[in-house]
């Protein structure tokens, strides 16, 4: 198997960054809508950073799955892609996730 051509490999990384962005941005939604409501009812215990907690599961999930796939499959361009972009959404759901 020889390894796809770097037009072909940039047009994957291209479709799966537009698919990748909005996925980080629907957990960026629904982070913001749900720490809205934590701030209306102070009361009960806060839901936002268990959404994002699950947010840097999903992402490392995904990265790992079609991150070091398209790697090991000599996808090389698409696969950073891939690992670069949901590893810094899922750091950035892990700083929403620690601060008070």
């Amino acid at each position: 198997m020889s390894e796809p051509s770097a037009l072909r490999q940039v047009a994957v990384a291209v479709v799966l960054l537009i698919v990748d962005l909005a996925v980080i941005a629907w957990f960026l939604w629904s982070y913001s809508w749900i720490g809205w409501g934590d701030r209306w009812n102070p009361q009960s215990v806060p839901e936002a950073p268990r959404v994002a907690w699950r947010a840097v599961w999903v992402l490392v999930g995904a990265a790992a799955v079609t991150g070091v796939g398209l790697v090991a499959l000599r996808w090389r361009i698409s696969g950073a892609v891939q690992l670069s972009v949901l590893g810094i959404g899922a750091v950035l759901f892990v700083y929403l996730a620690v601060r008070k």
